[in-house]
């Protein structure tokens, strides 16, 4: 954490510049050469972003590596109102989108989509994040195009496709905390213009930074190793085939929670003290097939996918150097998805898309609390510990929806759409823990959107949306801790924004304003080893979002960004609890800047860039007694790039800020203290790259 007096001089630099651009201006984050423009596929046709009437952020290949973007992580600290808490295991996190967050044991709020295919389970959102085209993160309900539970809006991310010509890349990764990563990439034609192929490995071994000072080690060790194939196979110039499979294998350290006296989530001088070394090993594999065919005039498309995801969790429940309670869970997913689509073509007045989708899943999930036979002991090995089930559940999930869009160009200034999607959603929850009947509950929503983009001249646009989102319900453990079932959330927004584009491509400028009515707001609660869902009966969120994005020259370029949410609870249970709260896990301000600049020396480049991100407004649960101070990190990076090699030192957390990540209080959990689940220090390291 910086000090008051440098965040109050840093957020006094950045108002102004933030502040101009909210009265002209949502956000671009590839702008890569004066003149040029960005193209995304957030509407499945390739588009101008500044033509397309919604808040899209977009990373190129360029500005992934510039930034060092590795994870969804990364992504959140450069985008407004996007955030992410990362804690407990391989596969735990917390998204949160303009207010609408992620669950534990829930579904997400956003579509997280991976060439055109979107990952089912959200414990595959923490994947590593490597040989990427492209990043666009899309914001406000995008069920109509992106599928279910995009209530918040979707991330849709490009890897790089099979080439014709041979190429490759190596990549050698070391940083502090003898973190060590290897990375390649092999890409060409076994048969060329016929049979492509393209093949990616990262791997890394990391020894960890986290020191725990009872087991006098690193708690926070990881070995990660991921593969990805993929073949493109076009037998017709109207036929493509897109197969592509990945397999990841995790090992790494989990749950270093840290025990707190109460009403002091921010403490940051208490150790990780805990006698009981966690772990969360996690395999995913993904295979999935996309096929396109083209018949004049239209397209039709085809996606397969299969996923298999498994995380082993064992971890202290305690945090203190006794051994007195631990836990494990076991979280198992397996879906298969298939989406058909037909599409019109993109030059033309009216365009049009209508699709089709099923799910087919099956979650399990068995918790098994760790029940010490000497509370006084120091250190006991897990297999010592006492079993006591706490849950063991298998949900069946059964989706299907069916949806379509229209764009219409009504004049040369003037587009309107009109997008609907109906989804269906069978669940049924088995006991394995207690023998009885099953639990079925069906929610099913239809989903509309209407937008309107009045574009001035080719370089200013302004559009209104009006949306309804939708996420599923479900079933909590079938514990009697919680309710039997959690309720669908529905939320209706209404946004108005601005896309402007100055001086030939130099400046840009986007804004965004939005209104939300949100229905049964979905929220986790924990209690010690029992996790459940409960809902907030109505919220109202109300925010904006802005950015500037500045390119003078080829060599250099500025941005800035900011976000602002004002998310109320309006009624948690028909009582006056927790009436005019804020809800959970919401950042009421976000806000970057960066600044990057080249240095042309010979055949040379010298780029240097620097990151700065702030948070701030958070409140830990519903009730608000525990507020999260502000957050403040710098990011910094040194590239040299001469012919095929590149070499770069880097640092995250510059400053070595100290903050919490995640904090439970007692009266949310059950335990015996308040816990905290402390943030990354500072890392650093360099990187050596060779393209051929």
């Amino acid at each position: 954490m910086t000090h008051r007096s440098h965040r109050q001089r840093v957020f006094a630099c950045i108002t102004p510049l933030s502040l101009a651009a909210a009265l002209m201006a949502m956000p671009v984050q590839a702008q890569e050469e004066p003149g040029g423009e960005i193209v995304v596929t957030a509407r499945q046709r390739a588009e101008n972003v500044q033509q397309v009437p919604d808040a899209v952020s977009v990373f190129s290949a360029a500005a992934i590596r510039d930034a060092g973007i590795r994870s969804i992580d990364d992504v959140t600290t450069l985008v407004p109102n996007l955030s992410l808490v990362d804690a407990q295991d391989a596969g735990t996190v917390a998204i949160n989108i303009r207010g609408i967050g992620q669950v534990r044991n829930g579904e997400a709020p956003v579509a997280l989509v991976v060439d055109g295919v979107q990952m089912t389970s959200t414990d595959s959102i923490k994947q590593t994040l490597f040989d990427l085209d492209q990043i666009e993160v899309l914001k406000g309900p995008q069920g109509a195009l992106y599928g279910r539970n995009a209530i918040g809006g979707a991330i849709n991310i490009v890897t790089r496709k099979p080439t014709n010509e041979l190429e490759g890349k190596a990549v050698l990764d070391y940083a502090n905390g003898d973190d060590r990563r290897l990375f390649g990439s092999l890409s060409g034609a076994l048969v060329p213009d016929l049979l492509l192929f393209r093949v990616a490995a990262d791997y890394r071994k990391f020894e960890g930074v986290l020191h725990n000072v009872t087991l006098d080690r690193k708690v926070d060790f990881v070995e990660d190793t991921n593969v990805r194939g993929r073949l493109l196979l076009t037998p017709t110039d109207r036929l493509t085939f897109d197969l592509k499979g990945a397999y990841g294998h995790l090992d790494g350290g989990a749950s270093w929670y840290i025990p707190l006296a109460d009403g002091h989530p921010n403490d940051t001088r208490t150790p990780i003290q805990n006698d009981f070394l966690g772990k969360s090993p996690r395999r995913i594999t993904d295979v999935s097939l996309k096929a396109d065919y083209r018949f004049d005039p239209l397209t039709l498309t085809s996606v397969t996918a299969i996923n298999r995801t498994k995380i082993d969790l064992i971890e202290d429940l305690d945090w203190t150097p006794l051994s007195i309670l631990g836990a494990s869970q076991l979280r198992e997913y397996e879906s298969f998805s298939q989406e058909i689509r037909l599409a019109s073509p993109s030059a033309q007045a009216l365009r049009w898309t209508a699709g089709a989708y099923l799910l087919d899943a099956r979650r399990r999930i068995d918790t098994v609390v760790l029940l010490s036979p000497d509370p006084t002991a120091i250190g006991l090995p897990p297999q010592d510990y006492l079993e006591l089930p706490s849950a063991r559940s298998t949900e069946d999930i059964l989706t299907k929806a069916v949806y379509g869009q229209l764009n219409y160009d009504l004049t040369d200034q003037l587009e309107l759409t009109l997008a609907l999607r109906y989804d269906h959603d069978e669940r049924t929850q088995t006991n394995r823990l207690t023998p009885g009947p099953q639990r079925e509950a069906t929610f099913d929503e239809w989903q509309p959107k209407a937008s309107i983009k009045y574009a001035m001249t080719p370089d200013h646009m302004v559009y209104a949306t009006a949306a309804r989102g939708f996420r599923s319900g479900g079933f909590n453990p079938p514990t009697g801790s919680f309710p039997e079932l959690y309720r669908p959330e529905v939320a209706d927004t209404l946004e108005l924004g601005s896309k402007n584009t100055l001086l030939g491509n130099v400046l840009t400028l986007n804004a965004a304003a939005f209104y939300m009515r949100y229905k049964d707001q979905q929220v986790f609660l924990l209690n010690v080893a029992d996790q459940g869902i409960v809902n907030i009966a109505k919220t109202d969120i109300y925010g904006i979002e802005a950015e500037a994005q500045a390119k003078p020259t080829r060599l250099v370029q500025f941005g800035a960004a900011l976000g602002w949410i004002d998310a109320t609870i309006k009624d948690f249970d028909g009582t006056e609890t927790y009436k005019g709260n804020r809800v959970p896990l919401t950042y009421r301000w976000s806000y970057t800047l960066y600044a990057q600049g080249s240095l042309e020396l010979g055949s040379a480049r010298l780029t240097g860039r620097v990151d700065y991100s702030g948070k701030s407004g958070n409140y830990w649960h519903i009730d608000n007694a525990d507020r999260q101070d502000r957050v403040d990190l710098v990011n910094a990076r040194l590239t040299y790039d001469v012919g095929a090699w590149s070499l770069a030192a880097y640092a995250s957390n510059l400053f070595n800020a100290k903050y919490t990540e995640e904090f439970f209080a007692r009266g949310f959990s059950a335990g015996a203290n308040d816990i905290r689940y402390r943030g990354q220090p500072r890392r650093y390291g360099v990187t050596a790259s060779y393209s051929f």
